[in-house]
Formats: C-alpha cells, structure tokens, sequence
C-alpha cells in the first residue's frame, strides 16, 4: 500500500508542477526545476511513475480532458457519424458553428500541450537520469512515441501549431505557430527514434499491450506516411506490422475486437475506471430515457446488408416510438471491471493503409486483396472494385464503416481526402455541405485556436474563417 501510494504521489506532484502553469499554450509549464529533472528520474520507480503520468494524461477518462474520448465525440459530430440527441451543449460541433471561446475546444488545446509538455519532460529527466543506457533509451522511446501521437492530433485538428520539445517556459512562452510540414518532420523524427529503442515484443509489459513498442512506432507510421502521401513508405511499415502473426490477427469475433489485450490491438489504452469510458458516453443505461449519441442516417445506411459490423457494433434505444442506432463498439459500463480496453491503433487499419498506399501505387490486385482482409471478417463478399477511382471508393467506404467512432477518424479522411467531383476540393467541402448545408464552410475543417491560448500568447494566429 505504501509503494502504490509512493507512486500515485509522485504522479500528482509531477502533474501537478506542471499543470500548475500549463493551462493555455504556450505557457506550458515551469522552468525546469528539481523535481522533473532531477528527483522523478533518480530511480525507476518514480521514472514509470512520471511515464505511467504521461499515459493516462492521453488515455485520462472525461471529454474535457482527455485525448481520445474528446477527439472521438467531437470529431464525430463535426463529421457525419453521430449527433448528440438532446445534449445542447455539444451543438457547436455538429452545426459546425465553433468559436474560440468554446470551452470544449480550449479543453481538448490544452489537454494535448499538458501530454506534451510531460513527455518533454520525461526526455529531458531521462537524458540527466542515473539510470541504466537500456531502461533511459526505451523510457525515452515511450515518450517521443506519445509526443508524436498528440502532435499527430493536435496538427490534423487545428493546421499549423507551435512545435514545442522543451519545458523551457522562456522559449516556450512566445513560440509561433510552425507550419503543418514542419510538425510532420518532428512526428516522423520522434517516431523513428521511437522505433530504434522500442521494445520488439510485449514480454516488458507482461505481455499486454497497453505501452508503445516498435510496433506501434510502425503502425503510426505507417498512418503518417499515407497521410503525407508517401505511398511506399506506408505501405513498407504496414507490411511490418501485418507479417507479425506471432502477435497480431485479425479477430474473427467482432465482438472480441475491443477486448482487454485483443490480438487485434497493436495498443490500447487502459481506462482510469474500472470499465470502458468509450461505453459510458455512447451507450445509454436503463436510466437513460433518450440516447445519447445517435448515429446520422447516412452512416447508417451505408452498412451493406449482411455486414457483421451492423449488428455488433452498432445499439439501439427505443424512444417515441423509434429505435434510434448508437455506437456500441464498446459495451461495458462502469462496475463490471476493466474488460475493455482503449483500441488506439489496430491491425485492420494497418490492411487498409496498406490497401490505399498499393492504390497510389497502380497495384490494384494487391489493393483489392487488403480490403477483402477486413471485409471477409465482416461477412461481406470480396469487393469487385478493379481500378483506381473504384479501390479509392471502396478503401473510402471500408475506413468509414470499420472505424466510426474511432478516434476520429472519418474526420480526418474526410479532410484529407480529394473530393471525387471536384478534386480541387475535399471530401470533406462534397460530404458535408451535401449534409449540413450552410452550416458548413471549408474553413470548418480546422477548429478554432483557443481565445486563452492567443491572450496568453499573442504571437499566435487565428485559424482563418474564426474571430
């Protein structure tokens, strides 16, 4: 009891010093001072404490404070997968009508630069700590993995942001913001390094997967890559992780595929409560009398029939006399233990990565084959697309179904996707304007840079189409 209590304290001092300081950007934290340089790394176990810290900063249970529910429901909304059936307060997202001064917005800036700031301090602490070559270099690894992850959102939420490595508050406090490609470079940097010191199997973590390895450096790649269309290299790094059967497959079940150390999971996270949160905030309890998130037509309608995914991912709730369809991929609510964990990144992202990656590559046959991957698993026929137009399509349509409500992703497909009509616009100008008419603008795809951030630091600028 004594040792669990050393370690919770170490985390809530070093969160602590630096949430003291860190609310807006860019005053991300303190100077450096004895304790996160000196004190939290003289040993390992005050360093897991600050690493375990910097986890469940990301990982951190509640949607104005956390990464991965905040971007899955608010990236949700603003695209076209749910809406909030009578939470008003969340109304902003869906007629995408956000202004700097929202709350949810501020929180979500905030949350990412806190997560920074920490793994800035974790590599700092780590190159000054005492500790063993192997056990700093993969501490290290840990970190950079996490910094890239949160730069990866913050850069595809808000468009160019200020690149900040240090905890240094001087040259913190007054930093621009750096361009898109820039924060890129640093992404692909920090994971790289990741990679080299990463552990190749999941023995450290007694065998879950719960913190980043090698793999996971691959697989967040392998996304980087295509993003920045470089088309090879992504499909180099999903191929890395798709011939390691050893420790990833595909589960037949779809049930089982948000499951505490599923084979399917490169990483998960683990909830701070002992249930899924993913459950709590889409799934409606018997006290609910209205759902909560319901699932936009369109969406719905896309699910072929005979898609498994349909009905195992998918919840319904009577109200009025209407069923009403809810995400339920994850299902269950608090008080029955941690059976689920946080899917963060998992292999059939990784098939149809690769699958999109082969289709700006002219190979079609092989595109074909890793979207079957993941359609097969659903019950669905092989996909009959044999060109690019076609593959795209299908890639497109497979990414929305397999990943809704996932961590945003159709958000950010649809943004960085050219529109099929018009490719000098986005999916997102063609999906959305058809769905939310003059609700939506192109500069909607960008949220707004918090008013607090830019009062706090005036050197940043404001996202266009935002006063």
């Amino acid at each position: 009891m004594k040792s669990q209590f050393f370690l919770y304290t170490c985390i809530v001092l070093l969160a602590g010093s630096i949430m003291s300081s860190c609310k807006k950007l860019i005053e991300i934290g303190p100077p450096r001072d004895q304790l996160a340089s000196n004190n939290v790394f003289l040993d390992s176990t005050t360093a897991e404490a600050a690493l375990a810290g910097l986890y469940a900063g990301v990982a951190n249970p509640s949607p104005a404070s956390d990464m991965s529910t905040s971007i899955t429901m608010f990236n949700g909304m603003s695209a076209d997968e749910v809406y909030a059936f009578s939470m008003n307060y969340y109304d902003d997202f869906t007629n995408n009508s956000l202004t700097p001064m929202i709350y949810y917005v501020d929180g979500l800036w905030g949350t990412i630069y806190k997560n920074i700031y920490i793994a800035n301090a974790v590599v700092e602490g780590m190159a000054e700590s005492p500790l063993s070559e192997a056990y700093r270099q993969r501490t290290t690894g840990e970190a950079k993995f996490l910094r890239a992850l949160c730069y990866f959102y913050l850069v595809n939420e808000y468009g160019a942001v200020p690149l900040v490595t240090s905890t240094d508050v001087h040259t913190t406090s007054r930093q621009p913001r750096d361009s898109v490609d820039v924060v890129y470079d640093q992404i692909e940097k920090d994971l790289a390094d990741a990679k080299s010191v990463l552990p190749s199997t999941l023995d450290i973590y007694g065998g879950r997967r719960i913190r980043a390895t090698t793999w996971a450096a691959d697989a967040l790649l392998a996304r980087v890559y295509l993003y920045r269309g470089k088309w090879q290299l992504a499909e180099t790094m999903a191929t890395a992780v798709i011939n390691n059967p050893g420790l990833f497959r595909m589960n037949d079940s779809l049930n089982q595929v948000f499951l505490a150390n599923n084979e399917e999971g490169i990483l998960q996270f683990v909830n701070g409560i002992a249930s899924s949160w993913m459950a709590n905030n889409f799934v409606p309890s018997a006290l609910n009398i209205t759902p909560k998130f319901v699932i936009q037509d369109g969406l719905f309608a896309d699910f072929e029939p005979g898609d498994k995914r349909k009905t195992n991912w998918v919840g319904y709730k009577s109200y009025g006399g209407t069923d009403y369809p809810y995400p339920a991929k994850y299902k269950y609510m608090a008080g029955v233990g941690a059976v689920e964990y946080n899917q963060v990144l998992r292999l059939s992202e990784q098939f149809l990565i690769r699958a999109e990656a082969r289709t700006q590559q002219s190979n079609y046959i092989q595109a074909a084959a890793d979207i079957d991957s993941v359609r097969l698993r659903a019950g669905l026929p092989e996909t009959d697309a044999a060109d690019k137009a076609a593959l795209m399509a299908a890639i497109e349509h497979e990414r929305r179904i397999e990943f809704f409500c996932e961590w945003g992703q159709r958000w950010l497909d649809l943004k960085r996707l050219p529109g099929i009509n018009d490719p000098l616009k986005s999916r997102a100008d063609e999906v959305l304007f058809l769905l939310k008419g003059s609700k939506w603008q192109s500069t909607d795809a960008l949220y707004p840079v918090p008013q607090s951030a830019i009062n706090s630091n005036p050197i940043l600028s404001q996202n266009e189409g935002y006063f």
